[in-house]
């Protein structure tokens, strides 16, 4: 789909099919320099975090490829899915949990952290399980190298405590459909914040927005090539006084048509002993 797009300091309007769109201007922070532990990244990264709780991390070429293709891979096998017969799904269905199958409003499938290597996968995520589960290892390194940046900025130790690699947590990585209605106007509310740490999104379509901190306004956010969105949660709000800041959002449809949407997230959530 065609867009165009015009800059102001906070936000820039796109028009998507024949609609305008108020678009998020959000940091663009690059893993590689957290990573090398690059002051001026890291200083950006924090800023961004508490600013409006969302920013964009990019990659080099080389990690940039492989997440093409993990993504390639993502898409084809949530489509795939998801068109499935509902009792086909429902064997993935786990109760009393955040992960498997679930259906309310939206359909998910997600696999467990904790599990990942030993749970039972439906088709046709099973077929390409490595695939799947390196790529889930991706995100973990990206929200930890992020949430080690915060714990070094801000001198506090009980984040990275709260959040260690060995600790059983309910982090996961999830795939999404979600539906889309004939007229924009009938898109379900779905305004929230995210309950756990910090969570990465992927999605190709324009499909969700943010509430900024200071006016409220809503803004459109750009499903940006070649980088993942990034939001703080609830739990990291917490945990550094309010400091970091969890924003509002909600996935949205900007134009009428049905259309598919699916959406590949990963969550970084507290360990059960924090």
């Amino acid at each position: 789909m065609a867009y165009r797009t015009t800059s102001t300091r906070s936000k820039s309007t796109t028009v998507v099919g024949e609609r305008s769109l108020d678009v998020a201007d959000l940091e663009v922070i690059k893993l590689e320099s957290l990573t090398a532990k690059d002051p001026a990244e890291t200083a950006k990264l924090l800023i961004a975090a508490e600013s409006q709780g969302f920013f964009y991390v990019s990659f080099d070429d080389s990690l940039s490829g492989k997440i093409s293709e993990f993504l390639r891979i993502c898409y084809l096998n949530s489509h795939e899915f998801f068109t499935k017969p509902l009792d086909e799904k429902m064997k993935a269905f786990r109760e009393d949990v955040n992960y498997g199958y679930k259906r309310a409003g939206m359909e998910s499938f997600g696999i467990s952290r904790d599990e990942q290597d030993s749970m039972t996968l439906p088709s046709p995520f099973a077929e390409h399980a490595v695939a799947t589960l390196e790529f889930s290892n991706i995100c973990d390194t990206i929200v930890r190298t992020c949430l080690h940046c915060f714990s070094d900025s801000l001198g506090l130790g009980e984040i990275d405590n709260a959040h260690h690699p060995d600790g059983k947590s309910d982090s996961e990585i999830k795939f999404v459909s979600y539906p889309t209605k004939a007229s924009a106007a009938d898109a379900p509310d779905t305004t929230h914040t995210d309950s756990g740490s910090i969570t990465l999104l992927w999605c190709e379509k324009w499909a969700s927005q943010m509430q900024t901190k200071e006016t409220k306004e809503w803004l459109w956010i750009d499903p940006k090539p070649g980088c993942v969105l990034v939001n703080v949660g609830n739990h990291l709000q917490g945990q550094t006084g309010g400091r970091l800041h969890s924003p509002v959002h909600r996935v949205s449809q900007p134009i009428d048509g049905f259309e598919d949407r699916y959406f590949v997230s990963y969550f970084l959530r507290p360990n059960y002993e924090s």
